[in-house]
C-alpha cells in the first residue's frame, strides 16, 4: 500500500503491505528486525527471513536475540526515526514513511551510530505501543525468561553434582543398594564368590581362632570372597574379602 500527501510543503510518501508473522518469539524478533532493515541501512537477510525462523542455527538464534537487544526501539525514538503517532497509522499498527523533504516534525537525523558504526537512515515508521509490545518487548521478556529459567537449572545441577558425597558401601556377602560409579544408576548388586586360598588355609590351620577372629571383625567365616557387580553395566563396582 502506498500513498502520497502534502505537510507544510513536505512530501510524504506512505509504503508498505500487510505480512503474516509467525506466532514465535524468535520470529516475531526477526519480523522486528526486518522493519529496523527498512528504516536504516542495517539488515541482514538470514536473521530477518522471520518465515524461515525455524530454518536458523542456535548460534543464528543467538544472533537474532544479540542483535534485537542492540537494536533497541528506545534509540529509534531517541533520533525520531520511530514514531508513536496513531494519527499516522492507517487501519495497520505500524507504518512506514519516506520522507522527501526536511519537516521539522517529523525530522530524523540522517546518521546515527549504533554499536561503534555509523549506519544511514532510510526511512522512518509510526507504530503503536501495540505493535511494540507484539513484536519486542514481549518476545525479548519471553526469551529473557527461558534463558534465565535455563541457567538456573543449569547450575543447580552442577550444583547438587558437586556438592554429593560419593558414598561407598559396606560390601558382605548379600548384595547392597548403592548408586553404581559407572553408570550413575541407582542398583542392587550382583554377588559372585570367588575362591580364596588364604582364607581356607587359616581356617584350616587355625580353625575356631580363626572363625572368632573372622566374627569379631564382623567378617564371615567363610572361605570366598565376593564380587559385586552392578546389573545394568555389568561392572564390578565392589569387593568383600574374606581374609
Amino acid at each position: 500500500m502506498s500513498a502520497t500527501f502534502g505537510m507544510k510543503n513536505t512530501t510524504v510518501r506512505m509504503f508498505g503491505e500487510k505480512v503474516i508473522v509467525p506466532d514465535n518469539a524468535i520470529a516475531k524478533l526477526m519480523y522486528y528486525l526486518n522493519c529496523i532493515g527498512v528504516v536504516i541501512d542495517y539488515q541482514d537477510s538470514v536473521l530477518t527471513d522471520f518465515q524461515n525462523y525455524d530454518e536458523l542455527s542456535g548460534e543464528q538464534l543467538l544472533a537474532v536475540y544479540q542483535l534485537a537487544k542492540l537494536l533497541n526501539p528506545s534509540i529509534f525514538f531517541q533520533y525520531k526515526i520511530f514514531m508513536l503517532d496513531q494519527s499516522l497509522l492507517i487501519n495497520a499498527d505500524n507504518q512506514f514513511y519516506e520522507i522527501t523533504d526536511e519537516f521539522v516534525g517529523l525530522h530524523a537525523t540522517r546518521e546515527i551510530m549504533i554499536g561503534g558504526k555509523s549506519v544511514k537512515v532510510l526511512k522512518l515508521m509510526a507504530c503503536n505501543s501495540r505493535w511494540l509490545n507484539n513484536y519486542y518487548y514481549r518476545p525479548i521478556q519471553e526469551i529473557d525468561t527461558f534463558i534465565r529459567n535455563y541457567q538456573r537449572r543449569t547450575t543447580i545441577t552442577r550444583s547438587e553434582y558437586h556438592s554429593t558425597p560419593t558414598v561407598i558401601p559396606d560390601f558382605g556377602c548379600a548384595p547392597v543398594n548403592m548408586t553404581c560409579n559407572y553408570c550413575g544408576e541407582a542398583i542392587t548388586t550382583i554377588t559372585e564368590s570367588k575362591f580364596n586360598i588364604f582364607a581356607c588355609f587359616c581356617c584350616m590351620l587355625f580353625n575356631l581362632l580363626y572363625c572368632c577372629v573372622q566374627i569379631c571383625s564382623n567378617k564371615n567365616p567363610c572361605c570366598c570372597n565376593i564380587n559385586h557387580r552392578c546389573p545394568k553395566c555389568g561392572r564390578v563396582v565392589g569387593e568383600y574379602n574374606s581374609c
